[in-house]
């Protein structure tokens, strides 16, 4: 069951994410229009590149919460202490490395890309990386400590501060924007949003929780068991990396004249990012409790319970935001990010269906992770994302946009449903039949009647912001009536009115 500290997390994630979403779909078009489809397909591809970088971290974010929930399980505060001196001298050295990557990449970048890019585009895109680069070399650098708070379920630390910064840089690149601002300044704002983030979750570990990092007496069996867990997970989001940017990098560097294709590109890959967000923001606290059930000696029976509980509150929200999508998503891109984007409506329908299944399941994820059986799982998602960037390069030749985007549709439905689903039975002992049985019962025929009654209230024919707002509100109440009548477990129903319940009693003792 889910313990306060979740919850809060839980509460504090999909506000984090409902800023960050909705933040970024409030910007996005005043993005493209301020910068022009060429400027902002050069963006695109410069925070895409970057996010290569993410993968020098190797896995050892994830391991941090791993085991420090589990130092913290035991009461070890000697190893808590000894492990983040090592995690802080590995991430020092990640920082300089990232420094000296970014300044390949810069000079590098003028011969990847002069097919694809004019010499203006090259050079705003160099600066560009500049900023970013040492932006995510920060974040990076930091990660020791901000997954420490994640470990120790201080929510507020590293979700709490997030809300509150992220707030202020949208209000400060609103007003930038409206004055002029080009992509320089908005990733200047990024790079100080980041410090102030991440500068937050160093002085909280050192100051607050007062685990103050050590390599005295380093065990290194210790960096051993570090380095065997850290190294497949790394190979995992070597995989996820390579799916979520090779399309814009194939596209950048084999399509004469990109900037407009990858713009449009990044649209609809932008929708489909929210939509993983919206899942995340529950995923992102699971682990620490996961790693206690598997600490105490959880069984498979167990453990596939807490499966389908935390799939079905991810599935049930993210798999209608894609139904809706389906329904009205074209009306939506084009009322977004204009007409000249409205083949992104394509991207963003075909990359998100496999992934609001990849959301359900991520929990079984973490238990692999808490379990340390990922190995087999790492190594096979590598070989279906090989295949994707052959599909992708084949692929483009018949059409850059489609076909990109169908090319790692077909390594995300192999690599992270169907190969997952034979490890999570082999490892886990998860029943494949049992979980979706349980994640959709109720759910998906309350999904395909909202959907139904959806479209067919489309044919009134409203149109605009408000006959997209009303359209998606006809759709939404539906599906909240049916999820009532029949869709909800009284897990669920307890969960729900429960907490709201406590909303109102306490509003009502204020």
């Amino acid at each position: 069951m889910w313990r306060m500290g979740r919850k809060f997390g839980t509460v504090l994630s999909v506000i984090s994410m409902t800023v960050e979403v909705f933040s970024a779909m409030f910007l996005t078009p005043f993005l493209i229009r301020s910068l022009g489809q060429a400027e902002y397909g050069v963006y695109s591809l410069v925070l895409s590149l970057v996010t290569y970088l993410a993968l020098l971290d190797m896995g050892v974010g994830n391991s941090v919460v791993r085991f420090v929930s589990k130092y913290k399980v035991n009461e070890d505060e000697i190893g808590q202490r000894k492990f983040l001196g090592i995690i802080t001298v590995y991430y020092a050295v990640i920082f300089v490395v990232i420094l000296l990557i970014g300044v390949v990449f810069i000079e590098v970048f003028p011969v990847a890309f002069a097919q694809g890019l004019s010499s203006d585009e090259i050079v705003l895109a160099q600066k560009l990386l500049s900023i970013t680069v040492l932006s995510i070399a920060i974040t990076i650098g930091t990660s020791g400590f901000y997954h420490t708070t994640i470990a120790y379920e201080k929510f507020f630390v590293s979700k709490g501060v997030t809300i509150i910064v992220s707030v202020f840089r949208i209000i400060l690149e609103f007003i930038l924007l409206l004055n002029g601002a080009r992509s320089i300044e908005i990733v200047l704002v990024n790079l100080v949003c980041t410090i102030v983030i991440r500068g937050t979750s160093v002085l909280y570990v050192l100051f607050r929780l007062k685990i103050i990092p050590t390599l005295q007496k380093v065990n290194f069996s210790q960096i051993k068991e570090i380095v065997s867990f850290s190294v497949f997970i790394m190979l995992q989001m070597v995989a996820t990396q390579i799916n979520n940017v090779a399309d814009q990098m194939l596209i950048g560097a084999f399509v004469q004249a990109s900037s407009v294709i990858l713009a449009v590109y990044a649209v609809g890959s932008h929708i489909c990012q929210y939509v993983q967000k919206f899942g995340d923001a529950i995923n992102s606290v699971v682990m620490p409790g996961v790693v206690a059930m598997v600490e105490r000696g959880a069984k498979s029976k167990d453990l596939q319970q807490e499966m389908v509980r935390i799939g079905r509150l991810n599935f049930m929200f993210v798999a209608l935001i894609w139904c809706v999508f389906l329904a009205f998503g074209q009306d939506f891109v084009i009322l977004w990010a204009g007409e000249a984007n409205a083949q992104a409506y394509w991207v963003a329908l075909i990359l998100t269906l496999p992934h609001v299944i990849i959301i359900t399941e991520n929990i079984g994820v973490k238990i692999l992770w808490a379990k340390e059986k990922h190995k087999i799982q790492a190594v096979l998602k590598i070989s279906v994302v090989l295949m994707n960037l052959v599909l992708t390069v084949i692929l483009i030749k018949w059409n850059a946009l489609l076909g990109a985007t169908i090319g790692t549709f077909i390594s995300l439905m192999l690599g992270d449903i169907v190969v997952l689903q034979v490890v999570f039975k082999k490892d886990i002992g998860i029943s494949i039949t049992g979980y979706y049985s349980g994640l959709l019962k109720g759910i998906f025929p309350s999904l395909v009647l909202a959907t139904a009654i959806g479209l067919l209230f489309k044919l009134v024919g409203l149109s605009g912001w408000f006959g997209f707002a009303v359209n998606c509100a006809v759709m939404t109440v539906s599906y909240g009536i049916f999820m009532l009548m029949f869709g909800l477990n009284k897990y669920e129903k307890n969960l729900i009115f429960g907490t709201v319940g406590k909303v109102f009693k306490k509003i009502k003792t204020k």
